[in-house]
Parts: C-alpha cells; sequence; structure tokens
C-alpha cells in the first residue's frame, strides 16, 4: 500500500503527497486537512506522543500520505476515530470505506 500510495502521488511527476484529485476545487480542503494532520504527526513525533499514523509518516508529506494510506486500509477504525478528516480525504480520494469492511479475525497484513 506504501508503495503504491507514492506510485500515485507521482502521477503527475512530482512526490508532494498530493496524488491527482477528481476537481481542482478539491486541491484546497486537501492541503488544509493533510497539512494540519501532517503538522500534528511531527508535534507528536517530536514530543514522544504516540500517533495511529506511523512517526515515519513525519518524514516529509510524500512519505505522510503514503504512511495515512497504509492507516486507511490496515487501521480505518482507528484513523476514522483519531483523524476523520484525514479518513474522509482518503475514503473520498480512494472511492472506498474500510470501516464497513468485515474481516475474519484471522486476517493479518503483511509490512
Amino acid at each position: 500500500m506504501h508503495e503504491f500510495a507514492h506510485q500515485l502521488d507521482q502521477e503527475d511527476g512530482k512526490a508532494e503527497g498530493v496524488p491527482i484529485l477528481q476537481r481542482n476545487s478539491d486541491y484546497s480542503i486537501w492541503a488544509k486537512v493533510m497539512t494540519e494532520a501532517y503538522q500534528q504527526l511531527c508535534n507528536d513525533v517530536l514530543q514522544g506522543v504516540n500517533n495511529v499514523i506511523d512517526s515515519y509518516g513525519a518524514t516529509n508529506p510524500a512519505e505522510f500520505f503514503a504512511v495515512a494510506t497504509e492507516t486507511f486500509f490496515e487501521k480505518p477504525h482507528q484513523l476514522l476515530s483519531h483523524h476523520p478528516a484525514v479518513y474522509q480525504q482518503l475514503q473520498s480520494y480512494y472511492q472506498l470505506n474500510p470501516v464497513q469492511w468485515n474481516y475474519p479475525s484471522s486476517v493479518t497484513f503483511l509490512k
């Protein structure tokens, strides 16, 4: 998922944490939501506070998008609970709602 997100991010030739969105008007809300969440993650990392989004996402905005994508698919309930605006942006972008998926308790994700 992480590397897949990087490929989506780089579709326009740049790795900046912003994939190609459906409408031009989507970019301003994406920027607001993702920048706020990225800055919060960076602050959490500096202060040693745990965040549902892995600390590697604080490396730069491109890594934030990739790590947030991982979290969206691997820990959707936690992401929705702790970062509902990020969840909504990713739900809109991927046109999926993983909190509705019912995984058997034996399913695990490979890293």
